[in-house]
């Protein structure tokens, strides 16, 4: 996304941006967390695939992978696409490479294993997927983009309180010598301006 040009204005509300990234990333999570369940159980004694069975928990990661990958990395998986379209490759154009690969690769390994070398299988029949993989950098991703567009977010409303703070009007004083009270947008170069005691400096002079 990016920032309109000059100052930011006063009325601003929320970014969509933001607001948008928090809900992805908030579902991502959510979906996530069970997925590592799954995937990183047996690697601190926890056997969840030796009580669902090897072949469900594959499909259970499919389920909760894909939702995370598709939904929640959609934003980046289109920047990556129009990074190589317009050949501009930055670090979604990694982003789109990985979770894409990782994605395609496991679901076609859960949906035809058969046709991956015997090398690529297990015992069982079943090949490797990488749900998680993919899942773990769209949330992680999400994150980083979440705290980046906050902090942006904070340095715009910091911003905006110092416009607050602006001389909104300005006291011209006419050739005839009468005083006239102006928003400061009307001061035009040349004008003699009076500033009263305790008031505003409205412009530069």
């Amino acid at each position: 996304a990016l920032e309109p040009k000059g100052l930011p204005s006063k009325d601003e509300g929320p970014n969509p941006e933001l607001v948008d990234f928090k809900r992805r990333f908030a579902v991502g999570a959510v979906l996530t967390v069970p997925l590592l369940i799954l995937t990183m159980g047996p690697m601190v004694g926890l056997p969840v695939r030796d009580w669902i069975g090897e072949r469900i928990v594959l499909w259970i990661e499919l389920l909760l992978g894909t939702p995370v990958i598709l939904w929640s990395g959609w934003p980046f998986l289109v920047r990556g696409w129009q990074s190589f379209r317009t050949m501009n490759l930055n670090m979604f154009s990694l982003i789109g490479m990985g979770v894409s690969s990782a994605f395609l690769f496991s679901v076609v390994a859960v949906l035809a294993p058969s046709i991956f070398p015997a090398g690529f299988r297990d015992s069982n029949g079943h090949v490797g997927v990488y749900f998680e993989a993919g899942a773990v950098i769209v949330v992680l991703v999400l994150l980083g983009q979440i705290l980046e567009l906050g902090a942006r977010e904070r340095t715009g409303a910091a911003i905006r309180a110092l416009l607050d703070l602006a001389a909104k009007t300005a006291r011209v004083i006419r050739p005839d010598g009468t005083e006239e009270e102006v928003a400061v947008e009307d001061v035009q170069v040349g004008d003699k301006l009076r500033v009263r005691p305790g008031e505003k400096v409205a412009v530069d002079g």
